[in-house]
């Protein structure tokens, strides 16, 4: 029956990876039908957005092993996945240097007739220390978790699967409602 399961996974397992490669295949066949210039107007905007997201994916796979980490050294997990959700990548705050002019005067003319003119100015930039390309940051608040996935082979036992819960809690500090942990394996 084990043997059943593990050449059906197997299957599933070589039929997505072919899903997976005839999906890359259109969406880079897709991007031949591109001028030149509407491939220059594209490609600011996609890597702004490729950057951040490669940020978000690493702080997720950072979490995930450290997590798994801890995790697997608890009593009765034995073999851990983790999956780990973020909903906003790093927030930083830097330190800004404000100046704010402002500038009165009245004239009056000859009618006797007076005209008062303001003229403000702003001055906003960011703080750079003399000699480095690095600001200076004031701030900086973590990702906030969308969710968590723990699938653990001893979750099982409502013992470990509570000790599980109260340590992802923990170690992330983020509500009860965003963790689920699930046993591994079938039924």
């Amino acid at each position: 029956m084990k043997m059943l399961k593990l050449i059906s996974s197997e299957k599933m397992l070589v039929g997505l990876v072919a899903l997976i490669a005839v999906g890359m295949s259109f969406i880079y066949l897709g991007k031949g039908t591109e001028s030149p210039a509407q491939m220059l107007q594209t490609k600011p905007a996609s890597s702004a957005v490729s950057v951040s997201e490669t940020k978000i994916s690493a702080l997720e796979k950072e979490l995930e092993n450290k997590l798994k980490a801890n995790l697997s050294l608890m009593d009765g997990v034995g073999k851990v996945q983790v999956s780990v959700s973020l909903s906003t990548g790093l927030k930083s705050e830097y330190a800004r240097n404000q100046n704010v002019t402002k500038n009165t005067s009245k004239e009056t003319d000859k009618a006797g007739g007076t005209r008062e003119t303001t003229q403000v100015t702003e001055n906003n930039q960011v703080v750079m220390p003399n000699g480095t390309s690095q600001p200076v940051m004031v701030m900086e608040d973590r990702p906030e978790v969308a969710g968590v996935l723990v699938i653990a082979e001893g979750a099982r036992d409502p013992k470990v699967r509570e000790g599980i819960h109260t340590a992802v809690q923990t170690l992330l500090n983020i509500p009860s409602a965003k963790i689920t942990v699930v046993p591994m394996g079938g039924v």
